[in-house]
């Protein structure tokens, strides 16, 4: 957990540039997120709402490719194209923070 914690606040700091998605799509393919990733921060598991849209998207693109530790992200990233990840990141971006 430490070192998702640490890969996301650098792929934060990195702010690449990434295709912009289409939040409606997002939302459409949210559910499958919000099942475990809630509004309300539950345990370990992080609210995705509010999360740097760069962020997500280094995130979700580290699970795919394994290079990041989880079989449940990983199994999830992995059926996600560019696409479907910029959209949820588009999406949940523009969420409020539950903070």
């Amino acid at each position: 957990m430490r070192f998702a914690a640490v890969a996301f606040g650098y792929v934060c700091m990195i702010g690449s540039a990434f295709a912009e998605g289409d939040p409606e799509y997002g939302q459409y393919l949210s559910s499958e997120c919000v099942t475990c990733h809630q509004s309300a921060v539950a345990g370990t598991i992080p609210s995705l709402a509010g999360m740097n849209e760069d962020g997500f998207i280094s995130l979700m693109k580290l699970y795919r490719s394994k290079q990041l530790e989880n079989p449940t992200m990983q199994t999830v990233a992995m059926r996600l194209s560019d696409e479907d990840i910029a959209a949820l990141a588009a999406y949940f971006s523009a969420l409020k923070s539950p903070d």
